[in-house]
């Protein structure tokens, strides 16, 4: 194996096992070398002028890998590619790409989108992949998908912490589609912590939908001894507590027997919790506001009475 060899075997390690035409020439190889590798299966073909190792398993990685090398210099996975990369619920695998400048990407299998420009503060990489940052990809979707498909990608994003409100804020003006993303932070709360997952966001919603009182998210309370608790969703004014209950978060004995604890000294203050747990939330949103609903009136009257 000569020094090209090596140059490039190096090269598609770190790449997911994915190269492309340019690499293979600037690392020393000629084109008729090129040509024999693909010849003799050695190298396949992904995309035109990208190739994967072929004793390399294949994956969707070094697939928008190869896509991202296909379309040339600075070229970024984005829209759909980007949100699977970053996991966001509901997006196909597409193979996306963003370019910046007056270049044209037309290369069959992949989908490109051009820019005038990007900023920096929009790339980013996943694995090794150049990617639009997690904000600019949900602000690219918007552009693609209604709020019913891009409502449950912004909650996931924020649950996950790969994006904030402000900068999702900062992102909701001047573009086109805008209103979208616009319409889904108005109808979020605007809360100093993030909502801690999909599952809480779609509690709210349920909520929203059947015109009950909007509770508080991820509402601060002050235990005894002075630590603080925050509630994922609370109505203080009666003290009723809403807790959203999945056994994501409660996997453990320690983690059950540390919320028991907690939601001891909880009714020790005066609060009453309502546990919702995931699949009824999934299943059944009208149940979830009819037992929101008879805690509200139980406590409305407790507070009455008192």
């Amino acid at each position: 194996m000569n020094d090209a060899e090596h140059a490039i075997l190096f090269l598609a390690q770190a790449q997911h096992g994915a190269l492309c035409r340019r690499q293979a020439l600037e690392a020393g190889l000629s084109s008729s070398a090129i040509g024999r590798r693909l010849t003799s299966g050695e190298w396949v073909a992904v995309f035109q002028g990208a190739y994967r190792l072929a004793g390399v398993q294949p994956s969707w990685e070094q697939t928008v890998m190869a896509g991202v090398l296909a379309a040339g210099s600075e070229a970024l996975a984005s829209h759909r590619a980007a949100g699977t990369l970053f996991g966001l619920p509901g997006v196909p695998r597409w193979v996306e790409v963003t370019v910046s400048g007056r270049r044209r990407v037309q290369v069959e299998g992949i989908i490109a989108h051009r820019v005038r420009r990007l900023v920096p503060g929009d790339a980013g990489e996943i694995k090794g992949i150049p990617v639009t940052t997690a904000g600019r990809t949900i602000a690219d979707l918007a552009g693609v998908y209604s709020k019913g498909r891009l409502g449950p990608m912004l909650d996931y994003a924020q649950a996950q912490r790969l994006v904030t409100r402000a900068e999702m804020e900062a992102r909701a003006t001047g573009r086109r589609h805008d209103d979208v993303l616009r319409e889904l932070l108005d109808e979020r709360p605007a809360t100093a912590r993030p909502m801690g997952s999909e599952f809480e966001a779609c509690l709210f919603g349920a909520l929203r939908d059947a015109r009950l009182p909007l509770p508080k998210a991820q509402y601060r309370v002050l235990t005894t001894d002075g630590s603080e608790v925050f509630l994922d969703f609370a109505y203080p004014e009666v003290m009723l507590a809403i807790e959203a209950d999945s056994f994501v978060w409660h996997a453990t004995l320690a983690d059950w027997q540390r919320d028991r604890a907690r939601n001891g000294e909880l009714v020790d203050l005066g609060w009453s919790i309502l546990p919702i747990t995931y699949d009824l939330v999934m299943r059944n949103r009208r149940e979830v506001a009819r037992r929101v609903g008879r805690a509200l009136e139980a406590r409305l009257v407790t507070r009455d009475l008192g």
